[in-house]
């Protein structure tokens, strides 16, 4: 549970959001709409970080997975939430740019979706139990990946992909169709992880439906990805945050590959109880997010500190490091 939930929001969120604390003033325009507000986010994310470490290894947890910390440590979890997601649509309201990039609708979607994913996983859980209180662990769990970390981790992509390679996005509508389709499908997909398991049939079907439709929201994304990368595949060579950025959209439509094939019947029988799902959940928190977190964090450090990064060997050895642990 430590190394799950340390992973999951003492790195990966944390990282998000400080991206994201970066990404969205610069596409509208303004300043951050409080410098203040932002720090005391940071500030008050870090002591629930530690809260967690503490609670955890004394034993103190709910005993649901991804949903391991104490009531106390969630309440601050809202209560942060609730402040960034002001300080960032505060950002957007006053914004001086009137058309909205698709990264600015990806964080947006993450936001509201955190809110109502979280809560249902952490508060709305322990008023059931037995298979009703599973499959709200299981909406919880795989939405954690589905309506958390891929919209704000898309949206990261999407601005940092055209700003490494300078070359701009192929197609502005084709990632809006991404979004909707992936505001619509993936928070009905959670139940294809009890298949053969005593949930209802009508349940298991509706959700391997929408689970083999999260194909549409994916090839929509990485062929825009693949296309605006088209003539620029030599900048790969000495270019650390695209090498990240491209591994990451690789890794990303391998799992949802994986994903949307392991939702059927016949191959869920044989994988669900084994190391497939662990090595799939690590392939698209590590080898796809966490690939698109490192690479913004590569391009902007330098920047933000005007200065070159230590050294691009390490980098690049950081990278290679990465690829053969993922």
């Amino acid at each position: 549970p430590l190394h799950v939930n340390g992973m999951l929001f003492g790195w990966l969120l944390a990282a998000d959001m400080g991206l994201a604390y970066y990404i969205v003033p610069r596409l509208c325009g303004v300043k951050l709409w409080s410098e203040k507000l932002g720090v005391a986010t940071a500030v008050l994310w870090n002591v629930i970080i530690l809260g967690a470490v503490f609670a955890l290894l004394g034993g103190h947890t709910q005993g649901l997975e991804y949903a391991e910390l104490p009531l106390p440590l969630d309440v601050l979890v809202v209560i942060a939430w609730i402040m960034f997601g002001v300080n960032i649509f505060g950002t957007i309201a006053t914004r001086k740019y009137q058309q909205m990039y698709v990264s600015l609708w990806y964080i947006m979607g993450c936001i509201l979706w955190t809110a109502f994913v979280y809560l249902t996983g952490n508060f709305a859980v322990e008023f059931t139990s037995g298979v009703n209180q599973a499959n709200l662990n299981w909406m919880y769990v795989h939405n954690a990946v589905g309506l958390i970390f891929t919209p704000i981790g898309l949206g990261i992509a999407y601005y940092f992909i055209p700003k490494s390679s300078e070359t701009p996005l192929y197609s502005h509508r084709l990632s809006m169709v991404g979004f909707w389709a992936l505001s619509f499908v993936y928070v009905w997909t959670g139940a294809h992880h009890m298949i053969h398991g005593p949930i209802s049939q009508w349940l298991q079907t509706i959700a391997i439906t929408f689970s083999v439709m999260l194909l549409i929201p994916v090839w929509a994304v990485v062929y825009n990805f693949f296309a605006t990368m088209k003539g620029q595949w030599h900048q790969l060579r000495d270019n650390v945050p695209l090498k990240f950025l491209m591994s990451g959209v690789v890794f990303y439509l391998l799992t949802c590959f994986q994903g949307p094939m392991h939702s059927l019947r016949s191959v869920s029988a044989i994988v669900s109880k084994t190391d497939w799902i662990p090595g799939h959940a690590h392939m698209a928190l590590l080898g796809c997010f966490s690939f698109f977190a490192i690479a913004g964090i590569y391009y902007l450090a330098p920047r933000l500190w005007h200065t070159k990064l230590h050294s691009e060997a390490l980098a690049n050895w950081s990278f290679w490091f990465f690829i053969m642990g993922g």
